[in-house]
């Protein structure tokens, strides 16, 4: 990849929140390796790179809500693996995709709670009586409703996964239009846009900056992701993220802002 080129991408990821770059890369391989070369600092690890759906399986359903890769560590107790990075990929031949990512912007989500300094006693609360599975070490959030839900600390709406152990997450709405009318009961304004990757094109995205989700339908083996991130991060680590994220929902943030 051309310098220019990278120093570009670069910026519109760390402005934006995330970046697509046209490709077409001939192999999922090589996607990986340029999304690798946007991604700032050399401490990140790979914690997990997928085929979704599973080659094997059956279609998704045609929805998905917006989840932060690995989750986002609300009250961290030990050492984690904390997802940054996330990279999407459709190999080149592939039959052009129905499915669009979609992505919200997380700066200003929750500007009217106020008081962050409450925050952290809020999720943990949460966590302990509604959030967080029992006998889980800390609790970690991915989805984006139950994390706005615990900062806002109203009532919570949103089944109990404390007291239902098999509750599956992600399965809190069923439709996309369900999801948008609890965000607006909430009070909540997603800057929400999509992303549909053609064959051979690469999504990038920063997971302590945007969530995602998914509207349409994919076919088994259509994605190629990779999750890069912090492994083993320690409780400390993992508080500075959690607060930087903090700042962001509070509108607090200067560094990034969403395209």
């Amino acid at each position: 990849m051309p310098v220019r080129t990278r120093h570009l991408l670069r910026s519109r990821l760390r402005w934006d929140g995330h970046v697509v770059h046209d490709g077409p890369f001939a192999s999922t391989q090589e996607a990986f390796d340029a999304a690798h070369s946007l991604m700032p600092g050399d401490d990140l690890e790979v914690l997990g790179t997928f085929v979704l759906p599973p080659a094997d399986g059956a279609p998704s359903r045609d929805f998905q809500t917006l989840h932060i890769d690995f989750g986002l560590p609300l009250e961290p107790r030990g050492p984690a693996d904390v997802g940054r990075y996330t990279a999407l990929h459709i190999p080149v031949g592939a039959g052009a995709p129905v499915a669009a990512t979609r992505l919200v912007a997380l700066d200003g989500l929750a500007a009217s709670a106020g008081g962050v300094a409450q925050w952290p006693a809020r999720v943990e609360r949460y966590g302990r009586l509604h959030g967080g599975r029992a006998g889980s070490p800390g609790y970690v959030e991915g989805s984006l409703a139950r994390l706005m839900e615990a900062v806002l600390g109203g009532a919570p709406a949103l089944p109990s996964v404390r007291a239902d152990p098999a509750f599956l997450c992600g399965a809190e709405f069923a439709s996309l239009q369900a999801e948008r009318a609890f965000f607006e009961r909430l009070g909540v304004r997603l800057q929400e846009w999509e992303v549909r990757l053609r064959p051979g094109q690469l999504l990038v995205f920063d997971n302590l900056a945007v969530a995602h989700g998914r509207r349409g339908v994919r076919r088994p083996g259509e994605l190629r992701q990779q999750v890069l991130g912090h492994r083993g991060l320690d409780a400390v680590g993992q508080r500075r993220l959690r607060d930087e994220v903090f700042a962001r929902l509070a509108g607090r943030d200067g560094e990034r802002h969403p395209g």
